[in-house]
C-alpha cells in the first residue's frame, strides 16, 4: 500500500512552510551500512512499510512519515534517485537471519522499502519508529533508520537517520559520535505532529557530494 504524493502535499500544507526549513546545508555524512541490509528482499516492495501485501494487520509501533528532498552539493534537486530504507521493527529486531536479538519479530512489518524521487527531488516513506537494541552490555543503539541513495554514475550514499527525542542514547552511540558534533544535526530529525494523516512527520533532506 504505497503512500501517495497527494497525501504528502496535504500533510506539508498542514505543517506549514516552517517545516520545510533545515540546517545550513552541507554534504550528508556517510555512515556504515551495518550488518542487516536485506539478503532476501520482501515481496512487497514499496514506500509504505506498515502494511505487508496480503496481510490483514498493520505493523506494530508508532506509525510515522519520513520525507525529504535529495539535492546535489549545489542544492539542485535530484530526480529519479533510488532511495532505500531498512530498519528494526518496534521491538528493535531486524527481519534478518543474522540478527542475534531475541526480541519479538513483527511479521507485519515490511522492514525494507524503496522509492524514487520525483522531478523536484522529493521522496516519502510511511513506516514505524524503530526500537533501539543492545549491541554490548554498555552500548545500546538508539532508534535509527538506514538509508541508501543511488543515482547513475555516482557512488551511492549510505547513511543513518536518528531522532532528536532520543538524545540520551544518541549521545552515547558509537556510530553517530563518529560524525563531527557540528554535523550531527544533519542526520537527526525532529518528529512533528501533523493533522492531515494524524501521524508525526520527520524531515530528512539528503545532500549528495
Amino acid at each position: 500500500m504505497s503512500i501517495t504524493r497527494r497525501q504528502i502535499l496535504k500533510q506539508g500544507k498542514m505543517l506549514g512552510m516552517g517545516f520545510l526549513t533545515w540546517p545550513l546545508m552541507t554534504i550528508t555524512p556517510q555512515q556504515t551500512q551495518g550488518p542487516f541490509y536485506p539478503i532476501i528482499f520482501p515481496l512487497d516492495e514499496d514506500n509504505d512499510l506498515t502494511w505487508v501485501k496480503d496481510r490483514k494487520k498493520q505493523a506494530l509501533g508508532e506509525k510515522i512519515i519520513i520525507r525529504g528532498q535529495v539535492l546535489t552539493a549545489n542544492y539542485k534537486p535530484v530526480k529519479n534517485a533510488k532511495v532505500e530504507i531498512w530498519q528494526a521493527c518496534y521491538s528493535g529486531r531486524y527481519n534478518h537471519e543474522y540478527d542475534p536479538n531475541q526480541a519479538a519479530i513483527d511479521p507485519n512489518f515490511q522492514g525494507w522499502g524503496w522509492t524514487n524521487t520525483n522531478s523536484e527531488g522529493y521522496y516519502t516513506f510511511k513506516t514505524i519508529k524503530p526500537g533501539g537494541y543492545p549491541v554490548t552490555n554498555d552500548w545500546k543503539r538508539p532508534p535509527h533508520i538506514h538509508f541508501k541513495i543511488t543515482i547513475p554514475r555516482q557512488t551511492e550514499l549510505i547513511t543513518q537517520l536518528y531522532f532528536a527525542e532520543e538524545q540520551e542514547l544518541n549521545q552515547k552511540d558509537i556510530i553517530l559520535q563518529r560524525i563531527p558534533r557540528n554535523k550531527q544535526d544533519l542526520v537527526i530529525t525532529k518528529l512533528i505532529q501533523g493533522d492531515a494523516l494524524n501521524l508525526r512527520v520527520g524531515q530528512f533532506n539528503i545532500i549528495l557530494s
